[in-house]
């Protein structure tokens, strides 16, 4: 696959994924996820990889969802059922699947994670932010439940209460925070961030291979095992939050920088 939205190196034993597209702020759309889960694949068959770093390039790590293109075809009769099931569906594909690789994932976060941007990131093993770094669940501002898996992984990262409130208050978390709950493992500078990353993946490239991924198929056992049926359910009540009423408010007064008028239908 020839990529037009991420960016896929290597060095020293590291596959580095860089998502790259500064038009929408590095929102997962399906193209971006489709090369995301290319290049994901990739990293897990290449025997000469044995760490995988997932980083954004530009102002943000990922904007979550492209607003624009939901306000653009949100009024077709089929698009819960025809662009936001199956990115949703897509969306968590990716985060299984990188919850079930054998290699450890680690993410570098500059600026913001929203949406399903934060929950990419929750996927993965370690995160490491700069302290520019924000996340937010910015799905209730637009009159949606959150997809990308972050309702099964977030409350078992930081408790159901903390969770909770990032659901329905939607506000950011910044670096300090995020770091002080037990989200995040380091917090850096921007300009350090990448530096710090790859510092930590080439130590763990020197380390016991096969024992990191038995650590990760123990951790899936523990924590993740019903994340698959849990998937089938983000589906389902996504595709009626984004049928709904509130939802196109919600996207039009994102757009036109107003707060929205939900009317609870």
């Amino acid at each position: 696959m020839d990529y037009k939205m991420i960016r896929l190196e290597q060095t020293e034993g590291i596959a580095v994924i860089t998502l790259d597209y500064a038009p929408t702020l590095n929102a997962l759309d399906m193209n971006m996820s489709l090369e995301l889960e290319d290049a994901l694949k990739k990293a897990e068959t290449d025997p000469d990889v044995k760490i995988v770093v997932i980083t954004g390039a530009g102002r943000a790590f990922c904007g979550g969802g492209d607003i624009r293109y939901m306000k653009a075809h949100c009024e077709e009769p089929d698009f819960a059922k025809e662009s936001m099931g199956p990115l949703a569906k897509k969306l968590s594909e990716i985060v299984l699947y990188i919850k079930k690789m054998s290699k450890i994932v680690i993410c570098a976060v500059a600026g913001a994670a929203a949406g399903g941007g934060a929950n990419l990131a929750f996927g993965c093993d370690f995160i490491f932010a700069a302290d520019n770094a924000k996340f937010l669940q910015a799905f209730v501002g637009i009159g949606l439940c959150p997809d990308t898996g972050g309702v099964y992984m977030l409350p078992r990262m930081i408790g159901t209460h903390r969770a909770f409130d990032m659901f329905v208050t939607g506000r950011p978390v910044d670096a300090k925070e995020a770091f002080r709950i037990g989200l995040i493992k380091e917090v850096t500078t921007k300009e350090d961030l990448l530096t710090k990353t790859m510092d930590f993946a080439k130590k763990l490239t020197k380390g016991p291979t096969l024992a990191y991924r038995n650590m990760k198929k123990l951790m899936f056992e523990s924590m993740y095992k019903d994340f698959e049926t849990f998937m089938a359910a983000e589906e389902i009540y996504l595709g009626q939050c984004s049928s709904s009423e509130d939802f196109k408010e919600g996207i039009t007064a994102f757009l036109e920088k107003r707060p929205a008028d939900f009317k609870g239908k």
